[in-house]
């Protein structure tokens, strides 16, 4: 990732920490299952399927009120997708993406209290950047008349004639991503938390191709579980 992006990130969270001498700070960590809604030209969805990866974040909450407060947080989360027998997204067969984002969500944190601790239901949007990963496929693959071997590295960007970092380069997906993001968990002794996630990409992926910008589209989507420690 470009390192001026990422110390951006980083500027932007802390400048809406620094308002409020009572902000609390989240320590996440927790598991992702991410898959891909890949459609083509004609609206026909790719029967593609979720992979695991890991989720890690900080977060800061920033109180609005007693109970309601704008939590962003920056992540660093390992997302992609399979899809079994011929691959439609990808190269040969039982293709499997494996990549790394950097993330912002940033959401409205609601936090009524309920028996012994609080529950917790949060609303927002995300923006992320795609920095990397790995590609497998079953077997070798033929790239015009170039036999390759079947895993290679993921390339984000957005014309996908630029060639990546070699032969073996595939082109995921444009770089910048952003969508909604949806979390719901419970939280105790105000401290410790555990959530659930969901997260649905808005940006359309799909690379274009020189001047031409292909009709089928590429976007995220994830759900999760996430445990969170908070400290002032």
């Amino acid at each position: 990732m470009n390192f001026k992006k990422l110390l951006s990130l980083c500027a932007f969270l802390t400048i809406l920490s620094s308002g409020s001498s009572q902000v609390k700070w989240d320590i996440n960590t927790g598991l992702n299952y991410s898959n891909i809604i890949a459609k083509d030209q004609d609206g026909n969805k790719s029967n593609t399927s979720s992979v695991p990866g890991i989720y890690l974040g900080l977060g800061v909450g920033i109180p609005l009120s007693q109970l309601v407060s704008v939590q962003p947080t920056l992540v660093y989360v390992k997302r992609g997708f399979q899809q079994t027998g011929e691959s439609h997204v990808g190269w040969g067969r039982d293709f499997e993406a494996q990549t790394s984002y950097i993330e912002l969500p940033v959401d409205f944190l609601y936090k009524p209290k309920i028996g012994p601790g609080n529950l917790l239901i949060a609303a927002g949007t995300y923006i992320g950047y795609g920095t990397g990963g790995k590609w497998t496929t079953n077997g070798t693959v033929l790239i015009g008349d170039i036999m390759i071997d079947g895993k290679g590295d993921i390339a984000f960007q957005n014309d996908a004639l630029i060639s990546g970092k070699g032969m073996n380069s595939y082109t995921y997906a444009r770089p910048w991503d952003y969508g909604v993001h949806f979390r719901i968990g419970y939280a105790l002794f105000g401290q410790y938390s555990l959530s659930f996630n969901v997260q649905r990409g808005i940006a359309d992926l799909q690379p274009r191709w020189g001047d031409y910008q292909p009709e089928s589209t590429v976007r995220n989507k994830s759900l999760g579980v996430t445990l969170s420690y908070s400290f002032q």
